[in-house]
């Protein structure tokens, strides 16, 4: 099962990898490996750098492999989020300003016919 993944030839459960993966990806700032391994409650430090430098790595890896190229356009998204328990019963404001969505910058590339402009007339 771990053949072809960035697990291979690890010995850790794969627990560790599951709680390393979810604390690196929820949170805004990075974990050290003592940090991961007090959280995850190994015993050894060892397996767990290893561990995190193996994830480190792959997600630096496919970073190099997305790169935007020809017309790139930016815009800020509005998503659904969760409200906090002291607004749920407050009147929300309705559109671009509720406390329900949540900006979220949105990236694009696109291509366009040879000739054509982005630029308006």
């Amino acid at each position: 099962m771990r053949a072809n993944t960035v697990m291979h030839a690890s010995n850790l459960p794969f627990r560790y990898w599951f709680i390393a993966i979810h604390l690196l990806t929820s949170t805004k700032k990075s974990f050290s490996a003592v940090e991961l391994q007090r959280q995850s409650g190994h015993k050894r430090y060892e397996p767990i750098w290893a561990m995190l430098y193996k994830l480190r790595s792959v997600v630096g890896n496919r970073d190099d492999q997305y790169k935007l190229k020809g017309v790139i356009e930016l815009d800020d998204g509005f998503f659904t989020g969760e409200t906090e328990k002291s607004e749920k019963n407050k009147p929300l404001k309705r559109g671009r300003g509720s406390q329900r969505k949540t900006k979220v910058p949105v990236m694009a590339e696109s291509t366009l016919p040879e000739g054509k402009s982005t630029k308006k007339r």
